[in-house]
């Protein structure tokens, strides 16, 4: 584990397994998770010979929690990846992400940044509408996040945990007290509530998607509850790669082996 110093001094904790001379596969968690939420996919990407980072994006996990809001919309998070593309100075990079992660990834996509070769997609955020945001933002209200780390209870991690899964037998009690345990750091009330409410979770413009050139692989829950419809915008991505499997929302975590298997076919492409 070290830690990686990105735009404006923000700080970034990273952790990387596998071959140093692997092919980089970079992993985007996303919100209110960190790097746990890829816990199942880093030593089978790792053992199979690709060099591993999974990085917990600002204010979330144990890097840095900047007070500013601007650090937390989505342009200024893509640009938080972009400085750790270049930090790691990675070359032809696999870029995957998950939710929040996912539209962070669909950016450095829509930009061409040069370091990133494909982007995986997983459930995310950036193609479809995500439900109950709203209904979130007037429940943790903006003016309440110097509050929010007050607020941040183990039961109310426990029932987020248990939302992003169709089949709840697959969440564990470790899973919620890993969470938790990053829930709990100084600061992440605080910047997940910024996060909530300033990073755009509007999907991107078909234009936008059209204009993407490298090979795009996206994995969809079919029992997502949280963004449905996220195939029919993605169809406008020209090189598109389309797996769906039987979970929810955090499919990856509920379906690991499908979900890596998926990720290592297309990584090898």
């Amino acid at each position: 584990m070290r830690f990686v110093p990105v735009h404006d001094g923000v700080r970034l904790r990273v952790l990387e397994a596998g071959l140093r001379e692997g092919r980089p596969i970079v992993l985007l968690h996303g919100w209110g998770a960190s790097v746990y939420s890829y816990r199942a996919a880093i030593p089978p990407l790792a053992a199979a010979g690709f060099r591993v980072i999974a990085a917990d994006l600002p204010g979330h996990g144990l890097s840095d929690k900047p007070p500013e809001l601007e650090q937390y919309t989505r342009e200024a998070m893509i640009a938080a990846a972009n400085a750790l593309l270049d930090a790691l100075d990675v070359r032809d990079a696999v870029v995957v992400g998950v939710s929040m992660g996912g539209a962070i990834a669909a950016g450095l996509a829509i930009e061409h940044h040069p370091r990133v070769g494909r982007v995986a997609l997983i459930d995310p955020v950036g193609f479809a509408p995500v439900r109950f945001v709203s209904v979130a933002q007037m429940v943790a209200p903006l003016a309440l996040r110097d509050y929010a780390s007050f607020i941040v209870a183990k039961p109310l991690v426990g029932w987020f945990v248990h939302l992003a899964y169709w089949d709840q037998s697959r969440v564990t009690d470790d899973d919620v007290e890993q969470y938790w345990a990053t829930a709990a750091q100084p600061g992440f009330g605080a910047a997940v509530g910024a996060c909530l409410h300033c990073f755009s979770w509007e999907p991107f413009a078909k234009e936008q998607l059209a204009g993407v050139r490298c090979p795009v692989l996206l994995v969809l829950g079919t029992h997502d509850h949280l963004i449905v419809g996220s195939e029919a915008r993605a169809r406008h991505i020209p090189h598109l790669t389309v797996v769906s499997m039987n979970g929810g929302h955090a499919v990856n975590e509920e379906r690991p082996e499908e979900t890596n298997a998926a990720l290592l076919a297309f990584a090898r492409e």
